[in-house]
């Protein structure tokens, strides 16, 4: 089961296309994420209960990108992930976490760039750094913190999504 990269014209084409739903469709969308990747969402449910209601509703709907994007891609999206392979991605992160802030200072954004470059996704991690440098809707901006927070379950929900073998 070898996944190739995501392509930015495929996270862009994923964008567009969400942009375009009706409150009622991305409801309904949101139905079929939950339907077709429990565990995904359980994970990111449970890892993000106590940082509120918008690090929790940023964090699902990035989650939803990354499925609708690896879901236009074609590239085996409708296998639903399970536990251990998210307590696997989830590790994974835990060790690239460790790795990169080993390093300090322009250090840390140069390992964090040498990582990225390294990564099997980049084209989806950069969107989902590029949302979390956007304000949000009600135009108030996330803390370090909290974008940390945001892209720690991101970069594992994105090593479950995309990859074939952990």
């Amino acid at each position: 089961m070898e996944n190739s990269m995501i392509s930015g014209e495929l996270v862009e084409k994923a964008c567009s296309e969400v942009g375009q739903y009706t409150d009622e469709r991305m409801v309904s969308e949101f139905d079929r994420f939950f339907r077709a990747q429990p565990a995904v969402c359980d994970f990111v449910l449970e890892v993000t209960h106590e940082s509120g209601q918008k690090i929790q509703e940023l964090s699902l709907f990035l989650s939803y990108m990354v499925f609708k994007t690896v879901e236009v891609s074609a590239a085996d999206a409708t296998a639903s992930i399970n536990q251990e392979k998210i307590e696997a991605a989830y590790r994974e992160t835990e060790s690239w976490v460790a790795r990169i802030s080993e390093a300090e200072g322009t250090a840390l954004e140069n390992a964090i760039v040498q990582s990225l470059q390294h990564d099997t996704e980049p084209h989806l991690l950069h969107y989902v750094i590029s949302e979390l440098n956007e304000p949000t809707e009600d135009g108030v901006e996330l803390n370090d913190e909290e974008k940390g927070e945001v892209f720690f379950v991101l970069k594992t929900v994105i090593s479950s999504l995309c990859s074939g073998g952990l």
